[in-house]
């Protein structure tokens, strides 16, 4: 059962509208290097430009276990590149799709959040705001003028997925349309934001009360939540 069918499927169709309408880039990591990391204040009269933040921002990890869902190593690029604008502020969209033989649901959210949070990048300053599903990227001249782009990013935080054990492929879709134009990332980031809060939920609270439970109709639409829930409370029994 496959905890973020929904959203991935949303994600899908977005990237197909995006294909038939042009402005979809697809490139594999393995065509050109990784992003130096290192961890860097960027102050704002060395900036060269910002993604996210107050021009609109999204960032969610979703995970599946079936093989053929998943790319490895896809890096898919929705509207300009940072070499291909002369704005000084973007919108930037960052969704990161995995795939394992990732058993444990609440663990498997920490550890990939944690990774890629402490994903630092040369020349450029990164905030993620995770409860909010909001992202900030400070991107200073340096950064620019020594190659910095979407692509590289992505393909280092890719690198750093794929060396856990359990991931046996990545990959990552990045935008930089505005937020408020394009419906179904809007859909599959409000999905998430359910899924992972009954997730949440079902792993931290010691009550089973489903009737007063917030979160009892995604649970109901969610096949794979509603496992999750009777194993969890099956555990507690036995504990």
């Amino acid at each position: 059962m496959e905890l973020f069918k929904e959203p991935i499927d949303q994600l899908q169709g977005y990237l197909k509208d995006a294909d038939h309408r042009g402005v979809l880039k697809s490139s594999h990591c393995g065509s050109f290097s990784p992003w130096p990391r290192e961890s860097s204040l960027v102050l704002q009269d060395d900036t060269a430009l910002e993604l996210g933040g107050a021009e609109g921002s999204l960032f969610i990890i979703l995970w599946t276990e079936q093989d053929n869902i998943i790319h490895p190593g896809r890096i898919s690029l929705v509207g300009p590149d940072l070499t291909e604008t002369e704005k000084s502020k973007l919108s930037l969209t960052q969704i990161i799709l995995v795939n394992g033989a990732l058993r444990d649901e609440y663990e498997t959210c920490q550890v990939l959040q944690d990774l890629i949070f402490a994903t630092c990048l040369k020349y450029v300053s990164v905030r993620f705001w995770p409860d909010h599903q909001k992202v900030w990227y400070r991107v200073s001249k340096k950064a620019l003028e020594s190659g910095f782009n979407l692509k590289r990013c992505g393909c280092t935080m890719l690198n750093q997925l794929e060396r856990l054990p359990a991931v046996k492929g990545a990959e990552i879709i990045m935008s930089t349309e505005q937020l408020k134009m394009q419906p179904l990332l809007g859909h599959a980031a409000a999905k998430t934001r359910e899924i992972v809060e009954a997730l949440i939920k079902i792993h931290e609270e010691l009550n089973f009360d489903c009737e007063n439970c917030d979160y009892w109709e995604v649970c109901n639409e969610v096949a794979a939540l509603k496992e999750i829930h009777r194993r969890r409370h099956r555990e507690r029994e036995h504990s």
